[in-house]
């Protein structure tokens, strides 16, 4: 196994990692910045487009083409052409104490994006929401503290997310109704952050403060753990032409009270030689 950085970008909060397969290029925020970044895997150039606004929580590529993006209190359409954007709903305009954190489209073409406290006080205040390909806007899901680490069983039967309790992932049956209902603890006493599903059906989480990423099987049982000495830790993505390598975001400054000391603090990491794959992102059907 060989742990690298991808580039010399540093994010004081990277977040949102998404690979594009079908572009062959990791997607990738510092939400503090607030920046959108983008490596072309066969030029290894890194692009970037600084955004308004004072956050950006999340994006997922489109495909009709360009992304969509959940920042500050909305949504948006971006075209990175002609870096336009164009708002698409505000949920959270008349609450300007939360802002949208982290999304990631489902099986069945939906973009499912969550709120979070911006002073990040602990009040379950906050909703799981749904985008559908016809753009009709639903809140599916409450009693967030802060929304994180949705992602989906290849069916999408399930759904695997955090922050009601923000020390357990949770799993609950989503399916063609794209409605989390009959929730269950899948993993607790943890610390989880964004994830990702891989080819068997496994949960990688990135382990918030705890320096590392775990695998956890469909039971819940941690089959794995991959160690970063120093860093903070926020998500993890597979990605490459094979989908073979492991995209991880880090911070570089303190973040709710968790400050990295590694060298490559705030980089993308990217680890490759595990012999784990992971499965094509859906994109944005809307």
């Amino acid at each position: 196994m060989k742990i690298s950085a991808l580039d010399d970008v540093c994010c004081h909060l990277g977040e949102g990692p998404v690979w594009d397969a079908v572009a062959e290029a990791l997607y990738w925020v510092d939400s503090y910045g607030p920046t959108l970044y983008r490596n072309d895997f066969a030029s290894s150039r890194t692009r970037a487009w600084p955004l308004p606004g004072k956050a950006v929580g999340s994006l997922a590529p489109r495909a009709q083409g360009g992304l969509i993006l959940a920042m500050d209190q909305g949504l948006y359409a971006f075209d990175p052409d002609s870096a336009a954007l164009e708002s698409i709903v505000q949920p959270l305009a008349e609450n300007r104490g939360l802002r949208l954190n982290d999304g990631k489209v489902d099986p069945f073409g939906s973009f499912v994006t969550g709120a979070m406290n911006i002073d990040y006080t602990q009040t379950r205040n906050c909703s799981m929401y749904r985008l559908s390909p016809e753009l009709e806007f639903s809140e599916i899901l409450d009693g967030f503290v802060c929304f994180n680490g949705p992602c989906f069983s290849a069916d999408g039967e399930l759904l695997y997310v955090t922050g009601r309790d923000e020390s357990a992932i949770e799993v609950f049956d989503y399916g063609a109704e794209q409605r989390p209902r009959n929730g269950r603890i899948l993993l607790d006493n943890c610390n989880p952050d964004g994830a990702t599903v891989d080819a068997e059906g496994y949960i990688w989480s990135a382990q918030w403060d705890d320096a590392s990423i775990i695998r956890i099987a469909p039971d819940g049982v941690i089959d794995k753990r991959l160690e970063f000495p120093g860093q903070v830790v926020s998500s993890v993505m597979f990605g490459g032409p094979k989908l073979d390598l492991i995209y991880v975001t880090t911070t570089a400054g303190e973040v709710h009270g968790a400050r990295p000391v590694a060298d490559s603090a705030g980089r993308v990491l990217v680890v490759s030689g595990t012999g784990y794959r992971g499965r094509p992102e859906p994109q944005f059907k809307g």
